[in-house]
């Protein structure tokens, strides 16, 4: 039965290595140990959601998770809403320092897929970040089935590892404004100036940025939206890719200006995903290094 309170449970230690809203340095990947990966089978799985419930924010994320707690006896579910006093004292107390979906403490798991082939996705920050509502209802049938594998730290810290790839950041000037492009696909389109700089100043700039941070290994959870002075920043290891000034969100009609941030962050990650994606299926490798936006 679901339970909305703030008491019991202790976070895994595999928040150490994934709590925070920063990306913490990269670890070294470490090799699973020999009996690794053990499907859960019957026994009851713990999910402990911190969810931010007071705000209304994540009201459909609330939702479904009552409503799969009401179709799985195999998952019992506990909502922490942090957005109480008592709910803030718990998530404090555990260490968890953003919304996280913790499987028998875990925000890991790994889904089977069609031909064999599975995928890990990271139960952390808000839906849209690294997850999605779909990966949610197959992670609860996967683990009531026997067949998900609920990743431990050296598991996590593994499957998560950054991955080298080949990116193409390039920018081309339309009637509408400015295409930062990664592998061909837009990324996000500059319309305004900002920062002193004009819309193909900045597109340029943030070509720049994304082709020196894919230089080097990279994961899609190196990405993280920053307020920042006047507007946010999409920053890739704790470096700015590009700036979103409120000027950006008021002329493409977006509010709040944060959500339309969001929108490049989320296109900035796309592009990221996609060429992981075909690094790992030139490669021949097995597993993605993140889950499918």
């Amino acid at each position: 039965m679901i339970t909305l309170r703030a008491s019991l449970l202790t976070v895994a230690s595999v928040l150490i290595v994934l709590a925070g809203c920063q990306e913490r340095p990269t670890q070294p990947p470490l090799e699973p140990p020999a009996d690794a990966l053990q499907p859960v089978v019957d026994e009851t799985v713990h999910l402990t959601a911190y969810i931010n419930v007071a705000s209304g924010c994540q009201d459909w994320t609330v939702a479904l998770l009552k409503e799969l707690d009401e179709q799985y006896d195999a998952i019992d579910v506990e909502i922490i809403d942090f957005g109480t006093p008592e709910g803030a004292k718990r998530m404090a107390r555990e260490g968890v320092q953003c919304m996280a979906l913790l499987f028998d403490g875990s925000p890991v798991v790994r889904i089977p897929g069609e031909d064999e082939e599975s995928r890990v996705v990271t139960f952390y920050f808000p839906v849209g970040f690294g997850w999605t509502h779909d990966d949610l209802r197959e992670a609860f049938a996967a683990i009531a089935s026997g067949e998900a594998e609920i990743l431990s730290e050296d598991e996590a810290r593994t499957a998560l590892a950054p991955a080298p790839i080949d990116m193409e950041a390039t920018v081309r000037e339309t009637d509408e404004g400015v295409d930062v492009l990664m592998n061909g696909q837009i990324a996000i389109t500059i319309t305004e100036p900002g920062g002193g700089q004009t819309p193909l100043e900045r597109a340029e700039a943030t070509r720049d940025a994304i082709q020196e941070w894919a230089g080097e290994p990279v994961h899609p959870r190196q990405l993280t939206v920053a307020d920042a002075g006047e507007g946010w920043s999409i920053l890739a290891n704790g470096k700015e890719l590009v700036h979103v000034y409120p000027s950006d969100a008021a002329a493409a009609g977006v509010e709040p200006g944060k959500k339309f941030a969001v929108e490049w962050f989320a296109g900035i990650r796309c592009g990221i995903i996609a060429a992981a994606r075909n690094a790992r299926e030139e490669g021949g490798e097995q597993e993605p290094p993140a889950a499918p936006e």
